[in-house]
């Protein structure tokens, strides 16, 4: 009888997702790895089944190894040359097992092998991509399936990596692969390394400063390696229990989860190839389509909306009695959003159940009085949160630790301790084994610390120990009873399981839905990984917190961590902190920013009442020129201390603010902004609509005439549509100018028979059904008091 995982997921009406055609040709042989890594045209010619996903042309040979990779279009080959994968594969006892045969059964693609592999791809197509299904999964007779791989698909494409949203792009064309459910974590294995060419993918390409020590490569469903660049996801089995491996080389006992949560079976990945400029309109599809979280600003998907890149305001001293005056601030920088940061961790009690402290009220109904306080003067609230760091005077910890905290190695006992016992006798010295960090244990719920241990004949000595550690109670306990490592998090600690995550994603909503509150952070995000659950412990927090949050429109949400299973929940990163960040390093996030669609944002800049004008213009136009908000950290009662000086400030930052979010400044100007070594001043004319812009040398000193800067009349740029031909894909886009369009509409006429204007991209996309002319009306509507614009098109589509 074979290891078997069945979906249950009836196979329903639908049409098979891909172009499939089988090649009268003789199977390849599955040991001739030299001809099915060649990039010949004899290589090419055995393809047995071709799959279409938008424009991206897979070919597999009938081993259903991946032979090219083609911009069906062109006809260019992006498959990596000398590079050798099966479109999916098992990992069976530690060994990864690839099939060595494909056949196609109605709409399904059958991966086999005469060992007992078994895998069961059920494909769909969309608008513009594709999702493959693994709907079962089998191995052979007695053998322990752990994990399903998805490729890795090796590109050569190297130009553009957008590592968290798993799309790799260059002038020509863009390749993405998106994970589906949160079970299939866009990410590679850290088990294992040796697979996949996971030792060539770089760890930091971006070099970002806040993936040190754990590079956001570890959550990414896109890795850039010397050759080109690598697409992967994978799914592992949860219906035993497993020690995964953690970022920090940890090992971590996770699981078992029950019924469907923990089979491999049900692994689901969309994959598609389309112009570059076309991407952000297939992941829209794709993320509607599949039901992915699909957050809005102003009614528009967040990844496309202006307001996804807005202003806070940052006070460490905001509380009930301060809002009114924090919200008079905010405004007079015509920023919506206050946000409350007393310290690293929020305003909080603790971490982990996260109630709220005295500065805003004590409890959620204290909350709701300061988010209402505030609404009623014009702006949003918002607060930290440091994620899955749970604090050690939280109820999760003291006076007993939960069951569902995270923990380690486990050992038992080997001789019964007394409460005030400062020496254990363990039955393995593997829990004190390097990785987690600090020297903590738990002993039924007790937390001790000790100083060593040490391998004592057939004893493990642990030895220096400090007893009801966290303010947990000490207790004497048997002989056998079990000791594990508990991880400590970055603030020293600790990390909540899977059951906790659940929790906290309950908590988190609730706050939200019943207090008013329209901003947080993710901070920490990384130590829901750290838990041993890797992306999908992250997951769980940011995709179910999502879920259960009433409001889907306007929220904002910023991250410490961008991960391919959270970017479509999540709104932003807004990375650098006030005296630890160059402007350089901000640069260099941004660009980070752009490869993965993410809005822009300078990070938390300080700001103080006494702050020059003359220094703070120049981050506004780093700013302008990167189109990004920031974090402007600063507190009351230095704003207050500013006095008319600090209004000057405020409204700078609204000038500047003001004409970045509806496009007055041109692109020339934009990028003179980029340069690092120019100063500017911001005049206003009229209010929202003109301004002077003056360069100045270091001294404050005018360089050159005034530039006049004038909000734009929107328009469709746009002038044509490309033509399309009946039954084949057809992608199309409408631009305005300027970034406050937030939505677009067919006013008149109609899109032929097949087609679909995306409203929140421009975007059309779809298989015109039959040959036609179509005369059709689109309307881009903007915020900010500007007018809608409208444009007339001819779209002609070819039999």
């Amino acid at each position: 009888m074979r290891h078997a995982q069945t979906w249950s997921a009836a196979l329903g009406a639908g049409a098979l997702a891909l172009t499939i055609g089988i090649a009268a040709t003789a199977p390849a042989d599955a040991a001739n790895s030299a001809e099915r890594t060649s990039h010949g045209t004899a290589a090419r010619a055995r393809a047995a089944i071709k799959l279409s996903a938008g424009y991206l042309a897979i070919g597999l040979d009938s081993t259903g190894t991946v032979i090219s990779l083609k911009d069906s279009r062109t006809g260019t080959d992006y498959l990596a040359p000398g590079k050798s994968v099966s479109l999916v594969s098992l990992v069976i006892d530690g060994q990864q097992v690839r099939p060595t045969k494909v056949t196609r059964w109605g709409r399904d693609l059958i991966f086999t092998n005469d060992a007992g592999l078994k895998i069961v791809v059920r494909a769909k197509k969309q608008a513009g991509y594709t999702t493959l299904e693994a709907v079962k999964v089998e191995g052979p007779a007695g053998a322990d399936v752990q994990t399903l791989l998805w490729g890795p698909l090796p590109t050569s494409v190297n130009q553009t990596i957008g590592q968290a949203v798993g799309v790799v792009r260059d002038d020509q064309f863009a390749i993405g692969l998106r994970p589906l459910t949160d079970r299939t974590e866009g990410a590679w294995p850290q088990e294992y390394q040796d697979f996949g060419w996971e030792s060539e993918v770089e760890d930091n390409p971006d070099k970002l400063q806040v993936a040190l020590p754990h590079a956001i490569e570890e959550w990414s469903a896109a890795g850039k390696t010397s050759w080109g660049s690598v697409l992967r996801a994978f799914t592992f089995d949860y219906t035993k229990e497993r020690v995964r491996k953690d970022i920090n080389g940890s090992r971590l006992p996770v699981g078992p989860l029950s019924g469907q949560e923990g089979q491999i079976a049900g692994s689901k990945i969309a994959l598609f190839g389309a112009s570059p400029e076309m991407a952000p309109t297939v992941l829209s599809n794709i993320a509607t389509g599949e039901h992915l979280p699909y957050p809005t600003q102003n009614g528009q998907w967040q990844k496309t909306a202006q307001a996804s890149s807005q202003s806070f305001l940052v006070l460490r001293d905001i509380n009930t009695g301060t809002i009114p005056a924090a919200a008079g601030f905010a405004k007079a920088a015509g920023i919506g959003h206050i946000y409350s940061l007393p310290n690293s961790v929020g305003p909080w009690q603790s971490t982990g159940h996260y109630q709220f402290n005295s500065s805003l009220g004590g409890s959620d109904a204290g909350a709701k009085a300061a988010a209402d306080i505030a609404k009623a003067n014009g702006v949003r609230l918002g607060v930290h949160t440091i994620s899955d760091f749970i604090s050690i005077n939280d109820p999760y910890i003291r006076p007993k630790t939960s069951p569902d905290i995270s923990v380690g190695l486990r050992a038992t006992l080997t001789r019964p301790v007394g409460a005030d016992d400062k020496t254990l006798y363990l039955s393995s010295c593997a829990p004190m084994t390097s990785g987690p960090r600090g020297r903590s244990l738990v002993i039924d719920g007790e937390v001790v610390i000790y100083a060593a241990a040490s391998q004592v004949g057939s004893e493990c000595q642990v030895t220096g120990v400090d007893r009801h550690s966290w303010g947990t109670a000490a207790a004497a306990h048997a002989s056998g009873g079990t000791v594990a490592r508990l991880p400590q998090n970055g603030y020293g600690g600790a990390h909540g399981g899977l059951g906790i995550l659940k929790d906290m994603s309950t908590r988190f909503s609730t706050i939200w839905n019943t207090t008013g509150i329209m901003s947080m952070s993710y901070d920490g995000l990384e130590s829901a990984s750290e838990s041993g659950w890797g992306p999908y412990g992250i997951a769980k927090l940011v995709n179910d917190t999502y879920k259960q949050t009433e409001a889907k429109d306007g929220f904002v949400t910023e991250t410490s961590r961008m991960t391919s299973n959270t970017w479509d929940a999540l709104t932003r990163s807004s990375w650098g902190e006030v005296g630890s960040t160059s402007m350089n390093q901000v640069f260099t996030n941004n660009a980070f920013y752009q490869k993965n669609f993410l809005p822009g944002m300078l990070g938390w800049i300080s700001l103080k009442g006494s702050d020059s004008q003359l220094s703070v213009e120049n981050k506004l136009a780093r700013g302008a020129g990167l189109n990004a908000g920031a974090g402007f950290q600063s507190s009351v009662a230095s704003l207050t201390n500013g006095g008319d000086h600090a209004k000057i400030l405020l409204d700078t930052i609204k000038q500047w603010e003001t004409a970045r979010n509806i496009g007055a400044f041109t692109e020339a100007q934009k990028a003179r902004f980029r340069d690092q070594s120019t100063s500017w001043h911001l005049t206003v004319v009229k209010p929202g609509q003109e301004w002077s812009l003056q360069e100045l040398d270091a001294s404050g000193n005018p360089v050159g005439a005034p530039e006049k800067v004038v909000a734009p009349t929107p328009q469709l740029t746009t002038t044509t549509l490309p033509t399309g031909t009946a039954h084949r894909l057809y992608e199309g886009k409408v631009t305005t100018n300027t970034p406050a369009t937030i939505r677009y509409e067919v006013t008149a006429g109609a899109l032929p028979d097949g087609l679909r204007l995306n409203p929140d991209t421009g975007g059309i996309v779809g298989t015109p059904a039959h040959a036609a002319k179509s005369n059709v009306t689109i309307t881009a509507y903007s915020t900010d008091g500007l007018p809608a614009a409208t444009a007339r098109y001819k779209i002609t589509v070819r039999s």
